[in-house]
């Protein structure tokens, strides 16, 4: 019945895919390799142990980077594969110290055979959520150790997962890993209603150890003189969703000595959100800058956030105005020591906005309070700074989690 479900998903996926190639050229990476027709071309060599890290996103592939880290100066001559599903993701797995970077295969059982018969890992360690059953059964019969780090569970999965009708399949699912390290208690006593609470630690979240670079002031000043000639308050929007942009920027749009940087979730829908942009305001691409006065300049290149966000006053976070997204990793602004305003809907990060706001380095809002908070903001010169300082604050308060979960970890290799 599984695969059965999991075909028809597959044949939506395939039909959205062929979409997505035809009208906004978006070829979908390794398909061959994902269902088992095409092999991966792992390398282990003479390395041991082989290790395989699956984070879902982009959010999560960087949550992991400094654990890999960690695995790596501990096991030097250990062979990591960083899996991912969605291309942003990958993109970033890519930066990393990990041997092999490879979407996720599809969890049919075909697929999966195919992909344990290339690679024997004695521990594979996923990050947050996405975990498949299929995979999880292979897994075990591979003698494989398997650990759920950093690892959420939602209310609403909670209540799904307690389901009488899934309840047997769920006590199942979770008891195939050996580990599970949660972020918080909250999150242990959700996992222990379907598997022994012994096999459950709670070390942290790991998106509070994530390292971010900061530029030298010379390539700040690089980007503030092309991006933002005028010196006007500068401020990024960044990882929005269909129908945030057109709100936001429609909010902000007559806010005066206000510049906005907007970086749009997905890379596929740069051209229709900057067409869309252009009836409501002056606009210009990041690639094309033709008009740097521009109210709103739309950042169409991947990889450049975190200067983005070290030259803006302020960010505002997407997928938190609407919601059936549930919000997106607010650390990575803070800890570059730029506050953070973001929606009312944050139910996907909600660990994150309650200590961020109890630390007082972030303002939630909405649509109609935007622009009073954004006024407030840049008219209080010491509420700036002290939001600024609180970033610093909260980025030092979490240096242990690294440490607790890989301590953990380790007992397992």
């Amino acid at each position: 019945m599984y695969n059965f479900l999991l075909f028809i998903y597959f044949l939506y996926a395939l039909i959205k895919a062929c979409f997505d190639y035809i009208f906004h050229s978006k070829k979908k990476k390794d398909l061959l390799k994902r269902l088992g027709l095409k092999k991966y071309g792992f390398d282990p060599k003479n390395k041991t142990p082989i290790i395989w890290v699956h984070a879902v996103s982009l959010g999560e592939t960087k949550a992991c980077q400094s654990l890999i880290s960690k695995l790596k100066t501990e096991h030097p001559t250990s062979y990591i594969i960083l899996s991912s599903v969605t291309e942003t993701g990958h993109i970033e797995a890519k930066k990393s110290i990990a041997d092999k970077c490879i979407y996720f295969p599809f969890d049919f059982s075909y697929c999966i055979k195919k992909t344990f018969s290339q690679i024997k890992p004695h521990l594979i360690i996923f990050i947050e959520t996405d975990f498949w059953p299929n995979f999880l059964k292979e897994a075990k019969k591979n003698q494989s150790k398997l650990v759920l780090a950093s690892a959420k569970m939602s209310l609403k999965s909670t209540i799904r997962f307690s389901n009488f009708l899934l309840l047997k399949f769920s006590k199942k699912l979770f008891s195939t890993f050996d580990l599970i390290l949660t972020q918080n208690e909250q999150y242990q006593k959700r996992f222990a209603k379907f598997i022994p609470i012994d096999k459950i630690q709670i070390t942290g979240n790991l998106k509070f150890v994530n390292t971010y670079k900061l530029d030298s002031k010379d390539i700040l000043n690089k980007w503030l003189d092309k991006l933002n000639p005028k010196k006007n308050n500068l401020i990024t929007i960044a990882s929005t969703h269909f129908s945030e942009e057109e709100k936001l920027i429609t909010i902000l749009k007559d806010i005066p000595n206000l510049k906005i940087l907007l970086a749009p979730r997905h890379p596929e829908r740069f051209v229709q959100v900057y067409t869309k942009i252009q009836k409501i305001t002056s606009c210009s691409l990041l690639s094309n800058l033709t008009n740097p006065d521009a109210k709103v300049i739309l950042i169409d290149k991947m990889g450049i956030l975190d200067i983005l966000y070290q030259i803006s006053s302020l960010a505002i976070l997407g997928g938190s105005f609407i919601d059936r997204v549930g919000g997106h990793n607010i650390l990575e602004p803070i800890f570059l020591k730029t506050p953070v305003f973001f929606g009312p809907y944050m139910h996907s990060q909600e660990e994150l906005k309650n200590i961020a706001l109890k630390k007082n380095c972030c303002k939630q809002t909405s649509f109609d309070n935007l622009t009073h908070d954004l006024n407030k903001y840049f008219g209080d010169k010491n509420y700036q700074n002290m939001l600024i300082s609180n970033c610093e604050t909260l980025k030092n308060s979490n240096l242990n989690i690294l440490e607790k979960t890989y301590e953990k970890i380790k007992k397992t290799i």
